[in-house]
């Protein structure tokens, strides 16, 4: 990467020499004669062209790769060297420096951003960098989209708050409804808290299957991939996502972040970008995701997270969001969970439960996160039989091995099990274990579960 500075006065040179010391080469035009009082930083080189001549930047060899940090003291200086270096590459990231926060904007275009000075102390300049980014990825998707007719958001099955906030980011993004993009998912939502969600921010879904895809023009992913789907989706148009990507399947666009807690997190970027209005409902829905996700930023986080959860604070509804986050208990999973906890094991600090068949697949993650408060263990791993599929979700501390790489070494296989750092689930159809395994009765799922966690983390940590 490579900056080049054009300022009018030198004075802001060695401001500049904190924002652009990661860059391997810093190049400054002058646009003014100066004797400078100070030695010229050493790691920026001064090029004594005349800033406003088209062939300087023909002769820098300007490319969208480059960085460029505008200062002048005019709007119409402004305007003419936007100009010129537009006319040699007008896809360059450019940064425009001005005097204060009342001066009009003299060019509107994705790849151009304009900061007072104020802000540039205040606020770091590479956000701008990523806001650029970010609005040329949004013309991308707003041109690959503008002919559709409909547009289906598809969400995992019984779909969380992350994927449902991260579908509704969208939607608004593109300027779209719920007739024009609606939200569809494979599978019901069950979890009490995220039904909660649904209802109180009248988030509404349709129950699609392979055969009604037709029905739609494009399809967008949010917070899951094709491979999730199995052999019904071997392709979408356009993918978000924050978990591990794979690359066997086709796709038209794609924005995935394995570093971000959450994928609202991504979605609230390309809004901010974009200068998008955030109206309480849709903050509510992302802020949400985010903490959810990332277990109010106790797990997973990166500083994106962390600046989205800053933006969306104080535009959220809390009290929706405390009644979203304290669903109650319906005896059967009380009762549930105290039978199952009654024959816990712990081996070598790894909790295990198995629940045995359930009527709802949320009981086994809420059980799995509730275990791994039990003193003793630094793992827990809970089961559980669910329609024809065995679910197993495993959390862990933090600070030991990927719970993600440990699921995905068992099963061998990133379709049925995957996930991050501290927690991660498998879902295999409970045939297709058995068999696997070798084993021929229900009856020694749970022993099987042991044995292969027992022995996966003790030849993941060899």
């Amino acid at each position: 990467m490579r900056y080049i500075v054009i300022l009018e006065s030198p004075l802001l040179l060695h401001q500049l020499q904190k924002i652009t010391g990661a860059a391997k080469e810093v190049i400054c035009l002058l646009n003014e004669p100066v004797h400078l009082t100070r030695p010229f930083p050493k790691q920026i080189k001064r090029l004594k062209e005349d800033p406003l001549k088209f062939d300087t930047y023909t002769k820098l060899s300007l490319n969208r790769d480059d960085r460029i940090i505008i200062h002048a003291s005019t709007s119409d200086t402004t305007e003419k060297l936007l100009s010129i270096i537009l006319k040699v590459c007008d896809s360059v990231p450019t940064v425009v420096l001005r005097n204060n926060s009342t001066e009009s904007s003299v060019l509107h275009q994705d790849n151009i951003s304009y900061l007072s000075l104020n802000e540039l102390f205040e606020k770091n300049i590479t956000n701008e960098w990523t806001n650029i980014s970010n609005r040329k990825k949004t013309s991308t998707i707003r041109t690959l989209t503008r002919d559709a007719e409909n547009i289906l958001l598809l969400i995992q099955h019984d779909p969380d708050p992350d994927a449902l906030a991260s579908a509704l980011g969208l939607r608004t993004l593109l300027g779209r409804n719920r007739v024009t993009a609606p939200m569809g998912s494979f599978g019901k939502v069950t979890r009490s808290e995220n039904l909660n969600m649904m209802r109180l921010l009248d988030i509404r879904y349709t129950i699609v299957d392979p055969q009604s895809l037709n029905n739609y023009a494009m399809v967008a992913m949010l917070d899951v991939q094709p491979p999730y789907f199995g052999l019904s989706m071997p392709r979408a148009d356009i993918i978000f996502d924050h978990h591990p990507p794979s690359d066997s399947y086709q796709y038209s666009f794609r924005d995935i972040r394995m570093a971000y807690g959450a994928t609202s997190t991504i979605l609230c970027e390309y809004l901010k970008a974009n200068k998008v209005k955030l109206t309480q409902r849709l903050a509510t829905a992302l802020l949400y995701g985010i903490k959810t996700d990332t277990l109010m930023l106790g797990r997973n986080v990166n500083p994106a997270d962390i600046e989205a959860f800053t933006t969306l604070y104080p535009l959220a509804n809390h009290n929706l969001i405390r009644r979203m986050e304290n669903p109650s208990l319906n005896p059967e999973e009380v009762s549930s969970f105290i039978k199952a906890l009654k024959k816990q094991i712990i081996l070598n600090k790894i909790l295990f439960v198995h629940l045995g068949r359930v009527k709802q697949e949320d009981i086994i993650p809420r059980l799995a996160d509730f275990c791994l408060q039990i003193e003793g263990a630094d793992w827990s791993v809970v089961s559980g039989l669910f329609q024809r599929n065995l679910v197993i979700s495993v959390r862990n501390v933090g600070y030991v091995k990927s719970a993600g790489d440990i699921v995905t070494k068992i099963f061998n296989d990133r379709k049925v099990a995957g996930g991050h750092r501290t927690m991660a689930k498998a879902v295999m159809p409970t045939k297709d274990f058995m068999q696997s395994f070798g084993i021929t009765t229900t009856k020694d799922i749970e022993e099987k579960v042991v044995e292969l966690f027992v022995r996966g983390l003790k030849e993941y940590a060899s």
